[in-house]
């Protein structure tokens, strides 16, 4: 395979391709549609600017600065520009690629290198680590320290990061993948069967959640195939630059999943199913390309693949609750699902469903950046709560954990009363056990 050219002052690995950064017409469509351009007003920090900035880095005529540091991870990569953009210009994946660049550059002082490199390269990619590592965590609720530590106020008196961070944190319970069976039966007549994709912060965090998905799932009909073998979608490598991480943990769940007979490969967070839809661009150089579609042709967020199934809804119970939608960004804009979760939210019976102003604006998480930039972060969420309030709803559904942990956590400290549920509890709360 011939070297890659250099790109200007990009490195040869891992630098956007030209023709993605050429095709940005500057019409400006993006604009209102990105949160950092709309908070600060500045052109460096839209779409079109960390494009442009791109560009010029590209063709030799800017160093690959501080700045360009900067917006790359300013950036939310919450794609909604793209959803806007005539010309189909990915800024978000762009800004991606150059956090790639950021740690070739300009690398990390060698201690919190080896610290980064501990995490995305041993840690996240070894589920047994991981599962291991949230012990201490629950650890700190079982005894007491967590609400010692909250009543004192001790973190206060810190980075507010680290105070967010921890009052973000949901009641933790033993992770669900060493508990759920490698085959789980359908449910009455079987109509198909499916893989389910069982993401990091899915399992450690919110394991009530995906098992309420294969519930769902086993109650609509299909046989839920889950391998204890898989690994980290690479999501958080992707949004943290290490994209060389990431290849290898998506040949690894290619691999895997492939080699099972399914109809699809369910996921119940946005984020993977954004990530693992994207394993056919990020390992084109293989050139397993047949492989490769038919992959993502099977990945489904669980509310896409049972809106294509079409939900059962004889025998479901009735859940009285009012509700509103808040779409992911990784769910409706990455993946261009949107349409079919309120299709399924409607379908409930009970249920009164009030849509939400501004549903597909970004709630602020974006990975790290709630915490890279929790002012900014604040600012933006606070937009989406006042639109929440002015649903008078009950239950604030979404469909990935970031989302998750921003929102509760958002609820709480304006004091409001709304629940966040994810889709798959809401679908829960209507099958009967």
């Amino acid at each position: 395979m011939a070297e890659k050219e250099k790109l200007g002052n990009f490195t040869r690995e891992d630098a956007p391709e030209y023709e993605d950064v050429l095709q940005c017409m500057r019409c400006g469509f993006c604009l209102p549609t990105c949160p950092t351009f709309v908070l600060t007003g500045r052109e460096r920090s839209s779409p079109r600017g960390r494009v442009a900035m791109a560009r010029a880095v590209a063709e030799g005529k800017l160093p690959f600065s501080e700045a360009m540091k900067e917006e790359a991870y300013f950036c939310l990569d919450c794609r909604a520009c793209t959803t806007a953009c005539p010309s189909g210009v990915k800024a978000g994946e762009v800004m991606e690629v150059c956090r790639s660049q950021v740690h070739q550059q300009q690398p990390l002082p060698k201690w919190q290198a080896g610290f980064r490199n501990f995490i995305l390269q041993k840690m996240l990619p070894d589920p047994n680590m991981l599962e291991i590592s949230m012990l201490p965590a629950r650890l700190y609720q079982k005894l007491g320290i967590q609400w010692l530590v909250r009543h004192s106020r001790l973190l206060k008196l810190g980075p507010e990061w680290m105070d967010k961070a921890e009052g973000m944190l949901p009641e933790l319970h033993p992770p669900l993948r060493p508990q759920l069976p490698d085959v789980v039966p359908a449910v009455g007549e079987q109509r198909g069967r499916v893989a389910f994709f069982l993401g990091c912060i899915m399992t450690l965090m919110y394991p009530e959640v995906s098992r309420q998905t294969v519930k769902v799932l086993t109650h609509q009909g299909f046989e839920v195939i889950t391998p204890k073998d898989q690994k980290c979608c690479g999501a958080p490598h992707l949004n943290e630059g290490d994209r060389s991480t990431t290849r290898s943990l998506a040949q690894h769940n290619l691999d895997l999943f492939m080699a099972l007979e399914v109809d699809a490969i369910v996921t119940d967070c946005a984020g993977c199913g954004a990530t693992l839809k994207e394993y056919e661009e990020l390992l084109e150089e293989v050139g397993e390309h047949d492989k490769l579609t038919a992959f993502r042709s099977k990945i489904k967020d669980v509310s896409e693949f049972l809106a294509e199934q079409g939900l059962r809804t004889a025998g479901l119970k009735p859940v009285d609750k009012i509700v509103t939608y808040h779409e992911p960004c990784h769910l409706c804009h990455a993946q261009g699902v949107s349409r079919q979760p309120r299709e399924l939210i409607k379908s409930i019976p009970g249920i009164d469903y009030r849509e939400l102003n501004e549903a597909s604006w970004c709630c602020g998480s974006a990975a790290t950046f709630s915490l890279k930039y929790t002012d900014e972060s604040q600012q933006i969420l606070d937009r989406k709560l006042d639109n929440v309030q002015l649903t008078g709803a009950e239950l604030l559904v979404t469909a990935n954990p970031g989302c998750h942990l921003q929102l509760a956590w958002g609820l709480k400290q304006a004091g409001m009363s709304q629940e966040v549920v994810h889709i798959s509890e809401l679908l829960g709360m209507a099958t009967p056990s």
